[in-house]
């Protein structure tokens, strides 16, 4: 069975755990008036920017609100995530990455231009922010607003007029505060009855049909500073399907807030996580099996923030495995951890599982009524170590002679 194409497929269904979401069903998007917005050509696919441009380079997290449509329905959300800048050394020119919140994870840059003071930028509308070769369409930039109307019975209209004659976006940049904040939009998301979010602000269309697929509004992205270590927040394992096929692709989702422990700001180029499963075991994404499908021909066990490829989204991941048969992934739940290097210097959260399935009595059943004898640790070199730390093998000697060992990471 062939996964579906579909762009930002994770977003959807795992948004950061501190994002404010009021998630509502059944969506009606009157295309033919929304299609007048995407009536303006799109420039062509070699135009999009998929590299890094070189440049001074900012990190920027991102603050405001902005809602998702779909024909399942719209959420309103908080924005939260990275915004990337790089500031050409011309002086003028300014590239974006992931403009759209909705697009964070795509890797796509949009191009702007500094103005001579250096206190606005500004963004032309028509540019992609995603492309799917297969199908030949994206996401185009666009101005307008929305509303959304309660029809009853858990049933939405949902609205979008264009702005005729918008060209570009704008944001002011206040060099004080280092951030960067959109002129000329706003937003309700708890609109008066009959309407439930009204909103003015920068829409992505889907250039194919020219149906909204997002809008955002009050958007400020507030500069990160110096990038020194830290320990990350915890992330959040969300959900875990089984496709029940070896044909199939089983998948898993997870949130990772941008944060420290102490809720400052993280660096997201210098963060990656790792997929756990059972009794702390690491899975590896093996080249062989992932590699050609998703960019990389070396073993991985550590992903990067924001890696894309067939199999790894923004917020999920999927293994061509299942759980049914004699070969199952894990047997009672898989989890995730965060590794966060600056400098060299490795921090790590703690590993946070999804209970999919029962835990299994026979470990429990097998150890039960004896007594521990001594614990040993032993790094991956087979040395014996006085505490653990790091990923460490734990071996537990029982009264009856028997030992169990289980990997730990302190």
């Amino acid at each position: 069975m062939k996964k579906l194409a579909l762009l930002f497929l994770s977003v959807a269904v795992a948004l950061s755990a501190s994002a404010v979401v009021k998630s509502h069903g059944n969506a009606y998007r009157p295309m033919d008036k929304a299609q007048q917005g995407a009536q303006k050509k799109a420039p062509s696919r070699v135009d999009i920017i998929t590299e890094q441009p070189e440049g001074t380079v900012v990190n920027y997290m991102r603050g405001g609100e902005y809602m998702m449509v779909s024909l399942f329905g719209y959420e309103t959300v908080a924005q939260s995530g990275r915004v990337k800048i790089v500031y050409a050394d011309d002086g003028k020119t300014v590239y974006i990455q992931d403009i759209l919140c909705y697009a964070e994870g795509q890797g796509v840059w949009v191009v702007g231009e500094l103005s001579d003071d250096g206190l606005t930028i500004s963004v032309p509308l028509g540019q992609y922010v995603a492309y799917n070769e297969e199908f030949d369409y994206g996401v185009i930039l666009d101005w307008g607003s929305t509303d959304v109307i309660d029809l009853g019975d858990d049933f939405y209209w949902v609205d979008f007029y264009y702005e005729e004659g918008r060209e570009e976006v704008t944001y002011a940049i206040d060099p004080e505060r280092n951030t960067i904040t959109m002129l000329d939009s706003e937003g309700d998301m708890n609109a008066p009855f009959p309407y439930n979010c009204v909103a003015t602000g920068l829409v992505g269309i889907w250039s194919d049909d020219g149906s909204v697929a997002t809008i955002e509004w009050n958007s400020t992205w507030t500069a990160m500073g110096e990038t020194v270590p830290a320990v990350p927040a915890n992330p959040e394992a969300v959900d875990f399907f089984d496709c029940g096929s070896e044909d199939g692709y089983t998948r898993f989702d997870f949130n990772i807030n941008l944060v420290d422990v102490d809720g400052n700001p993280l660096n997201p180029d210098c963060l990656t996580y790792s997929i756990f499963t059972d009794e702390d075991e690491l899975f590896t994404f093996d080249s062989e099996t992932y590699g050609p499908q998703n960019g990389f021909d070396e073993d991985m066990t550590e992903i990067p923030y924001g890696y894309s490829g067939e199999d790894f989204y923004l917020r999920r991941v999927y293994f061509y495995r299942t759980n049914t048969g004699d070969n199952p992934m894990f047997t009672w739940r898989i989890g995730i951890q965060l590794n966060y290097t600056v400098n060299g210097v490795t921090n790590k959260s703690d590993i946070v599982y999804l209970e999919v399935y029962d835990k299994p009595s026979a470990v429990n059943e097998f150890n039960a009524g004896k007594t521990v004898s001594s614990v040993k640790y032993f790094n991956l070199a087979g040395q014996e170590m006085a505490q653990p730390s790091g990923l460490t093998i734990q071996l537990t000697t029982y009264s009856d002679g028997t030992t169990s060992a289980t990997k730990v990471i302190k």
